[in-house]
């Protein structure tokens, strides 16, 4: 028994020196993209959405690669998706639409060639023309 106990203490103090291994995500770039609305990318290809209000017309995260865009996370408070907003993202393969969305503007998923499936909240009651035009991947839609 007291050699358990000390096999089990040795465990835990060498385990209290080890260096602990951080599995955080990075974030290489972030903006505004809309009034009450800001944006982050992190290093593993995540586009995340916050706040509360409308998508201005011109994408931020646009001004650099945008093919290192792998997934967009729309939080809830954003109200719509805008034009252009993802266009020619050719890596974005899962978004994420909360219920707060209402419209989808004009090709914003445009040439998003890797996105498969979508689900779309019952909240949208607009989608704008060729917002899915081009992406050749998507096989499944659900409202």
């Amino acid at each position: 028994m007291k050699k358990v106990l000390s096999i089990i203490l040795a465990a835990v103090l060498l385990l209290g020196v080890m260096p602990v291994v951080s599995f955080a995500t990075n974030i290489i770039e972030s903006g505004t993209c809309g009034e009450n609305l800001t944006w982050t990318l992190d290093d593993e290809g995540t586009l995340s959405i916050s706040g509360t209000g409308k998508m201005g017309d011109t994408s931020p995260w646009r001004s650099f690669n945008s093919a290192q865009i792998k997934s967009v996370i729309v939080d809830e408070g954003v109200t719509n998706i805008g034009y252009y907003a993802f266009y020619g993202c050719i890596n974005l393969t899962n978004v994420t639409i909360p219920n707060s969305v209402l419209s989808i503007d004009e090709s914003a998923f445009r040439l998003c060639r890797s996105l498969t499936n979508l689900s779309i909240p019952n909240s949208v009651t607009y989608i704008g023309s060729y917002a899915f035009a081009c992406c050749y991947g998507l096989t499944s839609i659900m409202v």
